[in-house]
């Protein structure tokens, strides 16, 4: 199946399964849905939509724009292209910001988040430092050493 952005993108998306629709946002960004088999485990209890995002995978390729708000967007492209009024979003890595992101801007559209090894939506030098410091010297025993 194919969604329409507003500004002429086609994204492939696909549904299957039944019950309550659970939406699927990969990782990235310019990865590709990599959520078949998961769509697979859960077809008895979901109706899962799997999509590509803008220029990955099975998405037309474009020139963007590659920002937030315009992923947001072509998110509630494929939630009105398979006519939702609500959703549950399970989203991974990027994905999971997207969703998050998503969450935020529409929370009337959205039943559960799901929110999988995601970095949140503040921008990375709020926890590239921490990060930075935990792989140069790793807490011990669950601990941060305190070195003097």
């Amino acid at each position: 199946m194919t969604a329409i952005t507003e500004d002429g993108v086609r994204l492939w998306a696909s549904r299957s399964g039944e019950g309550d629709p659970l939406l699927l946002c990969h990782g990235g960004p310019g990865l590709w849905d990599m959520f078949g088999d998961l769509a697979a485990m859960l077809g008895d209890r979901a109706s899962v939509i799997r999509w590509d995002q803008r220029g990955c995978g099975r998405s037309q390729r474009c020139a963007g724009p590659w920002t937030t708000d315009r992923f947001v967007a072509d998110l509630d492209v494929v939630r009105r292209h398979f006519g939702l009024d609500r959703m549950a979003l399970l989203g991974h890595s990027w994905g999971a910001q997207l969703a998050l992101s998503y969450t935020l801007a529409h929370p009337e559209r959205v039943s559960t988040l799901i929110y999988v090894s995601g970095s949140g939506i503040v921008p990375a030098s709020h926890w590239h430092a921490r990060y930075t410091d935990n792989a140069r010297d790793p807490p011990v025993d669950g601990r941060r050493l305190v070195r003097h």
